[in-house]
C-alpha cells in the first residue's frame, strides 16, 4: 500500500474540466495523503496569469476554482533546501536538458516543473501521481523515483512504490 502520492499539475487541473476522467476523480476521493507540490502552484499561477489577456472569462472561472482548490485542506509541498538541491542536481543533468529548455517553436515554454515535481518526490521518498508519464520515466532512469502512477488508466509506469535515491543510475 502507498502511503501517499506527489499530485502533478495535470492531475490537479483535470478536477477543473466539466467534465473529468471518472477514475481520475475516484482516485482524488480514494487516495489517502494526497499533496500539492509548490511546482504545481507555480503552473496555476503562470497559467491563469498568462490566460487572464486572451480570455479573462476562463481566467476567473480557473482562479475560483483555483482557490477552492486551496482551500481543501491539502498539504503543500514547499521547495526548501533539499528540495532544490535535488531540483538543481537533476537540473544539472544533460540526459534531462529537454525538460528544461524548451525547442524552437515549442507551443509551452519550459521551466523544469517536472524535475521540480520529482525533486519532491524524491526528497519525500514518495510517488508521484500524473498524466505524463514520458517526461518522469526519462527522469526515472537516471535517477529511480519512489513510484510513477497514471491515476487516468490505474497504471503504475514503474514496477512498484520503491526506494528513492538522488544517485545516479551507472555511477558507484
Amino acid at each position: 500500500m502507498v502511503a501517499g502520492y506527489i499530485l502533478d499539475t495535470c492531475v490537479l487541473s483535470e478536477t477543473s474540466r466539466v467534465r473529468p476522467h471518472p477514475d481520475v476523480i475516484r482516485f482524488m476521493e480514494t487516495a489517502s495523503n494526497l499533496f500539492i507540490p509548490a511546482a504545481a502552484i507555480m503552473e496555476f499561477q503562470q497559467g491563469i496569469t498568462q490566460l487572464c489577456s486572451r480570455d479573462p472569462v476562463k481566467a476567473v472561472q480557473l482562479t475560483r476554482w483555483y482557490q477552492n482548490l486551496m482551500t481543501l485542506g491539502m498539504p503543500i509541498l514547499e521547495t526548501g533546501k533539499e528540495v532544490a538541491e535535488a531540483w538543481g542536481t537533476l537540473a544539472a543533468d544533460p540526459k534531462l536538458r529537454n525538460l528544461i529548455v524548451s525547442h524552437p517553436g515549442a507551443k509551452r515554454l519550459r521551466h523544469g516543473q517536472d524535475l521540480h515535481v520529482a525533486a519532491a518526490a524524491l526528497v519525500h521518498r514518495t510517488p508521484i501521481a500524473t498524466f505524463n508519464t514520458r517526461d518522469f520515466l526519462l527522469i526515472h532512469s537516471c535517477y529511480p523515483l519512489p513510484g510513477i502512477y497514471n491515476p487516468q488508466t490505474d497504471t503504475w509506469h514503474t514496477t512498484t512504490p520503491h526506494e528513492a535515491s538522488l544517485e545516479k543510475i551507472g555511477t558507484n
